[in-house]
């Protein structure tokens, strides 16, 4: 430190402006890009989330219309007549999500029908829709049942 002679108090060496030195730089860099990546991971992680919401409400849908279908068929108790049992069946086809350049989700349903009992006369109908979902892998299943008694 050096002393003004005139006026005998302290002079600074500097002369400008006070800044930042380069570690201080490098830290709020840092520091900033940490914050955008959790930011984006976050995004990412909400969208593949919705995602998968989607599809899993699309799939539920599906397994409810072909519950639908197999409840519309006509079941007279008196007559004997059971057109429901045996009617397992294997649908493939394609969520109803809306898709981008060819991107489908395909499914499965698996219907099967069994008789619970004679009298009275009821059936279990059971619909599982079968679909992957390529982000998170695996498989994954709906099921819905439903009991059902004949048409009077």
């Amino acid at each position: 430190m050096k002393f003004d002679e005139s006026t005998g108090n302290a002079r600074n060496r500097r002369t400008g402006p006070a800044g930042f030195t380069l570690i201080e730089v490098v830290f709020a860099a840092a520091i900033a890009a940490m914050v955008l990546a959790g930011m984006f991971e976050g995004y990412n992680m909400s969208g593949r989330q919705s995602m998968y919401s989607a599809c899993n409400l699309a799939a539920n849908a599906m397994a409810m219309q072909q519950l639908e279908q197999v409840i519309s068929v006509k079941w007279v108790a008196a007559t004997g007549v059971n057109t429901l049992l045996g009617m397992a069946s294997t649908n493939p086809a394609n969520l109803w999500l809306p898709s981008a350049n060819g991107n489908f989700v395909t499914c499965t349903n698996y219907t099967y029908v069994t008789a619970v009992s004679s009298s009275p006369p009821y059936d279990l109908i059971q619909v599982d829709c079968v679909w992957s979902f390529p982000t998170y892998g695996g498989v994954y299943t709906n099921s819905i049942s439903l009991l059902r008694g004949p048409n009077q």
